[in-house]
């Protein structure tokens, strides 16, 4: 094809790429998040975990353009929310621990209270964190399993931390390992 022809014709391309975008956004958006999010969102979009078998820890954005994602843990939310800051929220869910059965029901974490350290098991964390619609049900796991209670800034920086120590390890290891190779004195 001539570079003419190539010019000539690319206005009309991108006059029919417009439309494509908008209509894909359209898909993306996303208006009522909590209605069948397990199914909407099956797995962690940042280590691409079952979100259905971390039901009691996933979390789930609602960004302020419509758009939802889900994760596994509030590790793998805290690294969305860094990612997308600039999309602002509507709504962030956490599962609510105190509730029997599967999966956990969501509740909103402006709300929540969270059980932060405890022994329970951590997800994609050597921390839990777990969030709680009444405070008195995380006493009460708080009674058995430990840890301190905290609100979900609380909890969101607690998995920031455990993201930077991780980080550090990394850069940590592959400096070791560009030293043990000779390529770094």
């Amino acid at each position: 094809m001539k570079r003419r022809d190539f010019l000539l014709a690319s206005p009309l391309l991108l006059a029919h790429a417009g439309p494509l975008r908008a209509a894909d956004a359209n898909q993306a958006t996303d208006l009522t998040p909590l209605d069948n999010e397990l199914e909407k969102h099956p797995r962690c979009v940042v280590c691409n975990m079952d979100r259905r078998q971390y039901h009691y820890a996933r979390h789930l954005l609602h960004y302020g353009d419509g758009h939802a994602e889900g994760t596994c843990s509030i590790n793998c939310a805290a690294e969305c929310m860094l990612r997308e800051r600039r999309r602002g929220f509507t709504a962030i869910y956490a599962p609510d621990y105190g509730v029997a059965g599967e999966p956990k029901p969501l509740i909103e974490v402006a709300t929540a209270t969270y059980l932060i350290g405890s022994d329970l098991r951590g997800v994609m964390s050597p921390v839990s964190k777990y969030a709680f619609s009444e405070r008195t049900r995380a006493e009460a796991v708080q009674a058995v399993a430990g840890g301190r209670l905290g609100t979900f800034a609380e909890a969101l920086a607690a998995a920031l931390e455990d993201y930077a120590r991780s980080l550090n390890r990394r850069y940590d290891g592959d400096r070791e390992k560009l030293k043990r190779q000779g390529k770094l004195s």
